[in-house]
């Protein structure tokens, strides 16, 4: 099979989820039972497979191309609501972020692909994987915490206005949710700061140039980053609880997609057949933070 046939068949896995997902806020048989788990573990098992198949059919890939970073965007959601699925019991999350994971592997299906390879000198450096794993897991557990942060404040405004319905029985605690984002937001800062560590380090010794941190990429990076820090130090400080940091985390989570976009440029025209023999030079020099890249081999 081919890699697109077991990502088609991961984004019907999503979407089974998420439908499930959906109906178990109104009926507990389906809230209860293991069909959200069962569904969510196919289509992560699906896309590893894809992502597998894909990497062993290609010899000059770094997953560059739009319908790449969908595909490794919707994995790492994947896995991060997986780990909150299992270690938590999160069912509600799935009714908002099963939804965007099947969407994303389906509009993977209308980008371009394959993408066009770094300079040579970044492509065979160690931090290339590190770096794009660990942005990619990043960006994942942040907008999981993000879900679990719409998923409070909704709770929240129903509680203040005593509105005790389908909705409100079937959402976790405050506590929980608020726990969730924490657990997602510590994890996913982890590792955001090993990808921008590493990106850092690849801008700047592979063709960044001397103003490299001044690109518009790298300052939202850098604007993500300050942002989550600044919300778990003010979670440490017990000055940052509640209702601001469930908002704080859906502002950072906006520069996640806003660093996204500028990283994974959407309009890219589909390169002609040969373009990953053409020379380095004459492609120009590129960073691997201005695309992030995973080379299947090097």
């Amino acid at each position: 099979m081919a890699a697109q046939h077991f990502f088609l068949l991961s984004a019907l896995a999503y979407a089974v989820g998420a439908g499930v997902a959906l109906g178990g806020l109104r009926w507990s048989s389906l809230r209860e039972g293991p069909w959200q788990h069962l569904a969510v573990i196919a289509a992560v098992l699906l896309q590893t497979i894809g992502i597998g198949v894909h990497c062993a059919n290609s010899s000059t890939h770094f997953f560059t191309s739009a319908a790449e970073t969908l595909w490794l965007f919707s994995w790492a959601l994947g896995i991060g609501y997986l780990a909150l699925l299992a270690g938590l019991g999160m069912r509600s999350l799935g009714a908002l972020i099963l939804p965007i994971a099947a969407a994303l592997l389906a509009a993977s299906h209308f980008t371009t692909q394959p993408g066009e390879p770094p300079a040579a000198a970044a492509a065979a450096h160690p931090l290339l994987p590190v770096h794009i794993l660990s942005a990619f897991m990043g960006y994942g557990l942040f907008l999981t915490a993000c879900a679990a942060s719409v998923l409070y404040l909704e709770e929240h405004r129903l509680l203040k206005r005593k509105m005790f319905g389908v909705l409100f029985r079937s959402l976790p605690s405050l506590q929980k949710l608020d726990r969730a984002a924490l657990l997602c937001t510590w994890a996913g800062f982890a590792l955001f700061t090993l990808a921008v560590g590493t990106g850092a380090f690849l801008a700047k010794h592979y063709g960044g140039g001397e103003t490299w941190y001044l690109e518009p990429k790298i300052l939202a990076t850098q604007a993500t980053w300050l942002v989550f820090l600044v919300l778990l130090v003010g979670r440490l400080s017990g000055r940052l609880v509640g209702r601001a940091s469930a908002k704080t985390v859906l502002f950072g989570a906006v520069l996640v997609v806003a660093t996204f976009l500028l990283a994974h440029p959407f309009r890219e025209a589909a390169p002609r057949q040969g373009a990953a023999s053409a020379p380095a030079d004459a492609r120009g020099a590129r960073t691997s933070v201005e695309a992030p890249e995973l080379g299947c081999r090097s």
